[in-house]
């Protein structure tokens, strides 16, 4: 149970700001138009792509993915209390919660896997070669810098999926000790307890394949300091 409620207490105490949080705009002088008579570089157009619609609709899927995880939370909560003593609705009501989880894991891949692409082909872009190398280099290390903050938020949102998926083993581990004592026969024999057991086991599945495919769309030095 206190690792249960040291779970919870992490997933719920991120501050709601958190579970939004988008790569931070590039220096503005970098993103500043040209002189009308200099054409646009390839990383320009590029990052410019990524700062207008499309890196909008990847924010804003991410971010429904978090929220969903937030509401799963508070209704873990309630749950706890309904059926603190019924270890077969416990289980029921847990198999549900992973189920929905892992959709919210999978809808935060495929943002993730478009968001990498992205930064994936603003750093291969062919360098303007009429563009002063120090230019070049400062627009690519913005790029690079989003790219960092971008994994850093991916690797956030895995920490609270982890968090949140060992609370929910903790409670299906509590519903099967008090199981020994109120149900009668073998408890983990039993079809809400396999559901339960298959439910987290999915979504960790989905989890460690949200985990391996970032580390792989994502361009080269983006998780070189991060760990989830």
């Amino acid at each position: 149970m206190v690792a249960t409620a040291q779970a919870g207490a992490l997933l719920l105490s991120i501050p709601r700001a958190a579970t939004t949080r988008l790569a931070p705009a590039a220096p503005r002088a970098l993103l500043a138009p040209r002189d009308a008579d200099k054409a646009e570089t390839p990383i320009e157009a590029i990052r410019r792509e990524i700062k207008t619609g499309r890196k909008t609709a990847i924010g804003d899927a991410k971010g429904r993915a978090r929220e969903k995880m937030l509401r799963l939370a508070e209704q873990l909560k309630l749950i706890k209390k309904l059926y603190a003593d019924n270890p077969k609705m416990m289980a029921r009501q847990l198999a549900a919660l992973a189920k929905e989880l892992q959709g919210a894991v999978k809808d935060y891949a495929r943002a993730a896997k478009d968001s990498g692409e992205m930064f994936s082909q603003a750093l291969k872009a062919t360098p303007d070669a009429t563009v002063p190398p120090e230019t070049r280099q400062a627009e690519r290390e913005a790029l690079e810098e989003e790219a960092k903050m971008e994994a850093h938020g991916d690797m956030d949102f895995i920490k609270m999926v982890r968090s949140f998926s060992q609370g929910l083993k903790d409670q299906l581990q509590t519903a099967r000790i008090k199981a020994t004592l109120t149900v009668e026969g073998k408890f983990e024999q039993s079809e809400d307890y396999k559901d339960a057991e298959k439910g987290l086991k999915d979504l960790d599945e989905a989890t460690e394949s949200l985990d391996q495919q970032m580390r792989m769309d994502m361009p080269p030095g983006s998780f070189m300091t991060l760990k989830a």
